[in-house]
């Protein structure tokens, strides 16, 4: 009598094992890209609204608040990291779906779709790694981690894709109408994600900038000025007025810059209009690749020369001479001009002008003013901090001048202080 012996049928030549570690390895990179975008995110909004410094500013270069201040941090003024949170949001529900035993049939669509998303989402991460690398030459390091997770979560996937197809002999599963359907549901969670987290940290922030405003700053408060605050060093920086007056007017400006000239003069006469009260302090921001890493290597100029000769001239106590001829020889910024305002400035040591123009005292305080004003905001000339906060000139009034509403300021924080 024979027997019958079960036996399984045989898997396509060339089939691949199933791994169940890689469902589950995709997700835990989802979960911690998530975690990183929603860090990101918070320190966003802190650095800019509550002016905080994050953990992650280590150094010149690891600078995580240096790249949150930067033009490229965000699209249409919605943080890339918001993005993130919403595209890993959407991730997480087309990988976890097909988990489920109602929704397996939609396994092979939906790691389709999140294998696209992946892909654009590693486009996007290479192509900032090289903006931060070769443009704003600062590191976040959770930004790097970030778009490590990023790429590593596109192999995984298309990993799992090639698998799959291996497994079913390259045929395809239909299923375009449900792969639909998940695919708006993933995109509806990941932007409730990402609205939910960014009107979340947007709150925080500004509810910790208002608890740094005491009771007695609060009249400092202006629709004119930022919320936040920036605290800038300025222990050997020029400027006019007692050192100890209670308003600090902050100007960071180009010597090429034309609006800086117009206003230089405004910037001097609130100093002579509030005797004692007022001191009126220069910060040196020159538009020009040369010095300013935050320019594009194409903007170039003689900008960073002329900051390096004017404070080269503050050392030898002739700043204000000085920086009044760099404006009167306008936009002539040659070496011999600068020798040439020097002597008619009063500096007779020629030559130690120069080596002060080069030392590296003079290009120290260059870069840290430029620094500092990345660190407020500053992208373009002049912009302009009472006591720390920025004046906004896109809400001044209609026809009013910068000068006319820091007379405005500075009598509303004298009367305060009164």
């Amino acid at each position: 009598m024979s027997q019958r012996t079960a036996t399984r049928p045989a898997a396509p030549s060339g089939s691949a094992p199933t791994s169940l570690a890689a469902p589950w390895l995709a997700l835990a990179l989802v979960a911690a890209g998530l975690a990183l975008a929603v860090v990101l995110t918070h320190n966003y909004h802190q650095h800019l609204l509550a002016g905080q410094v994050s953990g992650c500013s280590i150094s010149e270069y690891v600078d995580c608040d240096r790249v949150s201040a930067s033009p490229f941090a965000a699209v249409a003024g919605v943080p890339i990291s918001a993005l993130a949170i919403a595209a890993y949001g959407a991730l997480g529900v087309l990988l976890a779906l097909p988990l489920l035993p109602p929704f397996r049939r939609l396994a092979s669509i939906n790691l389709d779709i999140a294998l696209a998303l992946s892909a654009v989402g590693t486009l996007v991460a290479l192509a900032l790694s090289v903006v931060a690398a070769l443009v704003i030459r600062a590191l976040c390091i959770y930004c790097a981690l970030l778009q490590a997770v990023t790429i590593a979560l596109f192999l995984v996937l298309l990993w799992r894709r090639r698998q799959q197809r291996a497994r079913r002999g390259g045929r395809q599963l239909r299923g375009v109408g449900q792969g639909v359907g998940s695919a708006v549901l993933a995109l509806a969670v990941g932007a409730v994600l990402a609205g939910v987290a960014t009107l979340g940290f947007e709150a925080r922030a500004l509810a910790a900038a208002d608890r740094a405003v005491s009771a007695a700053s609060l009249a400092e408060v202006s629709p004119y000025l930022s919320r936040n605050a920036f605290s800038f060093d300025i222990t050997d920086s020029p400027g006019v007025g007692p050192a100890d007056a209670p308003v600090r007017i902050v100007v960071f400006g180009d010597y090429n810059c034309s609006y800086c000239r117009h206003f230089d003069p405004e910037a001097l006469q609130l100093a002579d209009d509030f005797p004692g009260d007022v001191r009126v302090v220069f910060k040196f921001f020159p538009l020009d690749a040369t010095c300013n890493r935050y320019m594009g290597p194409q903007q170039r100029s003689s900008s960073c020369l002329a900051a390096a000769a004017a404070y080269a001239a503050y050392q030898y106590d002739q700043f204000l001479d000085y920086h009044l001829l760099l404006f009167e020889h306008f936009q002539n910024h040659a070496p011999q001009r600068l020798l040439a305002n020097a002597e008619e400035a009063g500096i007779e040591d020629q030559e130690g002008f120069l080596a002060a123009i080069q030392s590296e005292e003079t290009l120290r305080v260059i870069q840290r003013d430029i620094d500092e004003g990345a660190r407020g905001g500053v992208q373009g000339t002049p912009t302009i901090f009472v006591n720390g906060r920025r004046l906004e000139s896109g809400r001044m009034p209609a026809g009013a001048t910068r000068y006319q509403v820091l007379v405005h300021e500075i009598r509303t924080l004298l009367r305060a202080a009164l």
